[in-house]
């Protein structure tokens, strides 16, 4: 578990990079990173994704989903663990002032959140604009989000309960290379 979060950690600063380097046009240095735990010395070896316009300059879709899967991913744990420097790499400086209000508020009530990521149903672009500085890409997942007061006793949530949940977020694209987080809306389909 602890060798999963160190690799997380590292993932999450090398993942925000490339998401924020994404539809440029050179491609990556490298197609790849590795990384070695220090508990088990096991070399883990990642393909990175870039959301890149592809060589013949058309925008790739499946791409671009394919890692903002992985964004959606890292945020929402930074979200439950109350990481803000994680949190910064991928969201506008308003939403992540939002972000941080609930992390803040949270910590004053000694609460901590139990986030599991199940895995995603699906993930479509739902809104784009033709210069594609703006995508809003809608995210189903399936989720185990559970609230815990400071004896570590669940007081929100059910730990054997999966919630199907809609999130829709809208990615920016801030200058030529970079893009972040800017708005995100979540919804309870089932729990």
């Amino acid at each position: 578990m602890i060798a999963q979060y160190i690799i997380l950690v590292l993932l999450i600063g090398y993942l925000g990079w490339q998401l924020l380097s994404a539809i440029r046009k050179t491609p990556a240095a490298s197609d790849s990173i590795r990384l070695v735990s220090r508990e088990t010395g096991q070399i883990l070896e990642m393909k990175l994704l870039n959301m890149e316009k592809s060589q013949s300059s058309v925008w790739d879709e499946a791409l671009f989903l394919a890692n903002a899967k992985i964004v959606f991913q890292a945020v929402s744990e930074a979200f439950a663990s109350g990481n803000y420097k994680d949190l910064k790499l991928f969201l506008t400086p308003v939403l992540y002032s939002t972000f941080q209000q609930y992390i803040d508020e949270r910590k004053k009530k000694n609460q901590k959140v139990d986030f599991s990521l199940i895995g995603f149903l699906s993930a479509k672009v739902v809104d784009k604009n033709d210069s594609l500085s703006k995508i809003t890409v809608q995210f189903v997942t399936e989720q185990i989000n559970l609230l815990k007061n400071e004896n570590g006793e669940v007081i929100e949530g059910d730990p054997m309960s999966i919630s199907t949940v809609s999130d829709t977020w809208t990615f920016k694209k801030c200058d030529k290379s970079s893009w972040i987080v800017c708005a995100t809306k979540s919804e309870a389909i089932h729990a």
